[in-house]
C-alpha cells in the first residue's frame, strides 16, 4: 500500500510538473506577441494606425448524435456558444505590417456533459521592411485546437476529448544582398516553434530553416552560375531530432541564346529515425537545356540523380510545368513527378497539381491556420479545399513521424457576380517513414455555392465526401473511412451605425455527417442545426 501511494504521488507530480510546464510554454507565446506589439507600435521608427474590431457571437445549436455515438447509442444534446472575439488590422504603416485575431469560444453542455468549457483561438503575423529590396523581417504566432487523430472528425461541439491545443509561435528574417554586377543573394532564416497539450502523441519541438542562394550576376554572360545551401533542423522534445540537409552549385554554359549546357554538384546530408528512403552523400547531374521560346523550355540530365522538366505557356492565361526526377541520393530516393497547369479566364480559374515532399507533422502545423475566420457576412472563409473548416482534415494524425506525402489537387471556380461556385478533388498518400510500414491514402471531392440572392442576405452550399484508407495502424490492421459532409446556411446581415464596422448578421446551418468505417465503433452519422447572432462594432 505504500509503494502504492509513493507511486500515485508521483505520478500526480508528474502531471502537476507538465502542467506547469505547459503554461510555461502558453505563456511565452503571449509574451512574445506582446513583445512584438510593444515594439512596433510604441516605438516612433515604427509609426502604425491599428484599426480595432470587436465582435461577439451567440450561437445555439443542436445536435442529434453530440458524441458521433454509433447507431443505437446516439445522444441528442443543445450547445449554447458565446464567443467575444477582436480583430486588430494595422493600416497606413509604410514598411510596417501587422495583423492580430483572437477568439475566445465559451461552450455550455459541449458533448452534452452538462459543463462549461472554454477554448482559445489566435493568428497573429507582422512584417517590417528593414530596408527596401535588402532586408525584412516577420513575426508570427497562432492558437487553436486540433484532433489527435483523424479516425474521427469532431470539434469542440462534439467534445470527444480527442482533441488538443496547439500553439506555434516564429519569426524570419530575409536578407538580399547585391553585390555589384558580380552576385545577386538571398539569406532566410526561419525560426519556430510548435507546442502542444499531447506531447505523449507529438513532440514539442524548435524548427529551424536556413537557406541561401546566389546567383551570377550581369558579369558573366556566355558562363553562369549558382549555389544554394538549404538547412533545416528540427529539435524535438524528448525524441529523435531531424536534419534535413542539402548543398548544391550549378555551372552553365551558352552556346547561344536559345541552348545551354549544365552540370551540377551536390551534396545530401540528412538524419532522421527512418526506413531506408533516405541515402546520403554527393550527387551529379550533367545536362541540357534549351528555350525557343520565351513560352517554353525543356532541360534533361543525367546522373545519380537525373531528371527530365519542361515549362510551356499556351497563352498569357494557361501555363504548364511538369518535371520528373530520379534519385539516387537524397530524400524520397526513386522517381518522383512534380506538374502544375492553371488556367484563368474572365469568370473562373482552373489549377492542378501534383508534388511529392517530405515533411513532419510540426512542421504543418506551422504552416495551418488554427482556427475558422468569418468574412462581413458572418459566412467562413473556406480552407484550401474550398470547406468551412470544421477540422483540418488534410493533416494526418498528431505524430512524431517523418512523411512522404504525393499529393494531387484540382479545382475549378467560377462566378457569375451574385454566385460563386467552387468544384474541387484531392488525392494524396502518405509513407510513414519512423513505422515499418504505415500508409495512409487520403482522396475525395468538395463543392461550395455561395449566392447572393437578395440585398444583405446569401445562401452557402458545401457538400463534401472524403475516403481514408490506413494501413497498419496502431488499432486494429487497415481501416477504411467514407465521410459524407453537407452543409447549407443563410445569412442576412443589417447594418447598424456603431464603430466603424458596425454590423448585425444572424445565421442559419444545418449540417449532415456520416462516416462508414470498417471500424464498427467509428461508425456514426449526426445532423445538427445551428442558429447564430453575431454583431460587429
Amino acid at each position: 500500500m505504500v509503494m502504492a501511494g509513493m507511486g500515485m504521488g508521483s505520478m500526480d507530480s508528474s502531471m502537476k510538473l507538465r502542467s506547469k510546464k505547459q503554461l510555461s510554454q502558453k505563456l511565452k507565446v503571449a509574451q512574445f506577441i506582446a513583445a512584438t506589439y510593444v515594439f512596433f507600435a510604441q516605438n516612433p521608427a515604427f509609426a502604425i494606425n491599428f484599426i480595432y474590431t470587436p465582435s461577439i457571437s451567440i450561437q445555439e445549436s443542436y445536435s442529434d448524435n453530440i458524441r458521433l455515438a454509433p447507431e443505437g447509442f446516439e445522444k441528442g444534446a443543445f450547445v449554447t456558444e458565446i464567443t467575444p472575439a477582436i480583430s486588430i488590422t494595422g493600416v497606413n504603416g509604410g514598411r510596417l505590417s501587422a495583423n492580430f485575431d483572437y477568439r475566445m469560444q465559451n461552450l455550455f453542455n459541449a458533448g452534452g456533459d452538462g459543463g462549461a468549457q472554454m477554448f482559445h483561438q489566435l493568428n497573429f503575423d507582422s512584417g517590417y521592411i528593414v530596408s527596401r529590396n535588402r532586408l525584412n523581417v516577420n513575426a508570427r504566432a497562432s492558437y487553436g485546437q486540433q484532433n489527435i487523430s483523424n479516425l474521427r472528425g469532431g470539434d469542440n461541439v462534439n467534445n470527444l476529448n480527442a482533441r488538443t491545443n496547439v500553439w506555434t509561435v516564429g519569426a524570419a528574417a530575409n536578407w538580399t544582398p547585391h553585390f555589384g554586377t558580380f552576385a545577386d543573394a538571398q539569406v532566410t532564416i526561419d525560426f519556430g516553434y510548435v507546442g502542444n497539450d499531447s506531447a505523449e502523441r507529438l513532440a514539442n519541438s524548435t524548427n529551424l530553416n536556413e537557406s541561401i542562394s546566389i546567383v551570377s550576376g550581369l558579369d558573366f554572360k556566355r558562363v553562369t552560375w549558382n549555389v544554394n545551401f538549404n538547412n533545416s533542423t528540427q529539435f524535438r522534445e524528448n525524441e529523435e531530432n531531424v536534419h534535413f540537409q542539402n548543398t548544391n552549385a550549378t555551372l552553365r554554359t551558352w552556346l547561344d541564346r536559345r541552348f545551354n549546357l549544365f552540370a551540377t554538384l551536390g551534396y545530401a546530408n540528412n538524419s532522421f529515425e527512418g526506413l531506408d528512403n533516405n541515402t546520403n552523400g554527393f550527387f551529379y547531374t550533367v545536362g541540357a537545356q534549351w528555350k525557343p521560346t520565351w513560352y517554353f523550355d525543356i532541360e534533361a540530365g543525367y546522373g545519380n540523380n537525373w531528371h527530365v522538366s519542361s515549362n510551356l505557356s499556351l497563352s498569357q492565361r494557361t501555363h504548364l510545368s511538369a518535371g520528373y526526377n530520379d534519385r539516387s541520393v537524397g530524400l524520397n530516393t526513386g522517381g518522383a513527378w512534380n506538374v502544375s497547369l492553371n488556367h484563368s479566364a474572365a469568370r473562373s480559374t482552373y489549377n492542378f497539381t501534383y508534388t511529392e515532399d517530405t515533411t513532419t507533422v510540426q512542421q504543418l502545423l506551422l504552416e495551418d491556420n488554427p482556427f475558422v475566420v468569418v468574412d462581413v457576412t458572418g459566412n467562413p472563409i473556406l480552407g484550401n479545399d474550398g470547406q468551412p473548416i470544421v477540422f483540418n482534415a488534410s493533416l494526418p494524425s498528431l505524430s512524431d513521424d517523418v512523411l512522404v506525402r504525393r499529393t494531387a489537387n484540382v479545382s475549378a471556380t467560377y462566378t457569375t457576380g451574385v454566385s460563386n461556385f467552387q468544384l474541387g478533388g484531392f488525392y494524396e498518400i502518405r509513407d510513414y517513414e519512423n513505422r515499418t510500414n504505415d500508409e495512409e491514402t487520403v482522396y475525395g471531392i468538395n463543392g461550395s455555392w455561395s449566392w447572393n440572392y437578395f440585398q444583405r442576405t446569401s445562401v452557402l452550399l458545401t457538400p463534401s465526401w472524403q475516403h481514408i484508407k490506413r494501413d497498419n495502424t496502431d488499432i486494429t490492421g487497415r481501416v477504411d473511412d467514407d465521410r459524407y459532409q453537407f452543409s447549407a446556411r443563410i445569412t442576412r446581415t443589417i447594418p447598424l451605425r456603431i464603430g466603424r464596422f458596425g454590423g448585425l448578421s444572424t445565421s442559419l446551418e444545418y449540417r449532415f455527417v456520416k462516416q462508414n468505417s470498417s471500424l464498427l465503433l467509428n461508425n456514426y452519422m449526426e445532423n445538427r442545426v445551428t442558429l447564430s447572432l453575431s454583431m460587429r462594432f
